[in-house]
């Protein structure tokens, strides 16, 4: 399989690769970061197995942010709602969901994190920008963690869709000046 090379010379695959990772013992949205975790929003209310941020989520780690409406923080079991972010098992970030790094930003309605499968999927109008000029569109982007695989999808098949439902991507051509 070859690899989908944006501008700066990165493959796609590895652009993907700088989305959020997570251990079992501690959250990480930057990946192979030890960096603290820091969040804020507008409400936080804690429950037995699961963290609720509201209102203007803004969670970061280092030079990665989330951002979203809603912020649902599940624990493993045993966890305490007092440690938002020890032992995770699934994160869900509801509603303008942003994944923001120095070079890149993935867009869509919802993330997902699920340590289980040690997969992050984002849904709902996903648009994945890497640098000023390239893009991937579609319905859902899937990235395993364990594999380094991504994969975008769209809901619609074939040419009779149009764009609409499909995946779209846009590169630009580092390899041409002035065209």
């Amino acid at each position: 399989m070859g690899y989908l090379k944006l501008s700066g010379g990165l493959p796609l695959l590895a652009v993907l690769a700088l989305l959020a990772s997570a251990s079992p013992a501690h959250a990480q949205f930057a990946r192979n970061s030890n960096a603290p975790i820091n969040g804020s929003a507008d409400n936080v209310d804690y429950r037995q197995e699961v963290t609720i941020l509201s209102g203007q989520v803004d969670v970061r780690q280092g030079e990665v942010r989330i951002l979203s409406d809603k912020m649902f923080i599940y624990n493993g079991e045993g966890g305490s709602g007092g440690a938002a972010f020890d032992d995770v098992d699934r994160i869900e970030a509801i509603g303008n969901f942003f994944y923001l790094t120095p070079d890149q930003e993935v867009r869509g309605k919802k993330g997902v994190y699920e340590q289980s499968t040690d997969t992050f999927t984002v849904t709902g109008d996903v648009i994945l920008l890497q640098g000023p000029e390239n893009v991937v569109t579609g319905d859902k982007l899937i990235y395993n963690l364990t594999n380094n695989q991504a994969r975008v999808v769209g809901t619609c098949k074939g040419r009779k869709c149009g764009r609409e439902g499909r995946v779209n991507i846009l590169i630009k051509n580092t390899n041409s000046e002035n065209q």
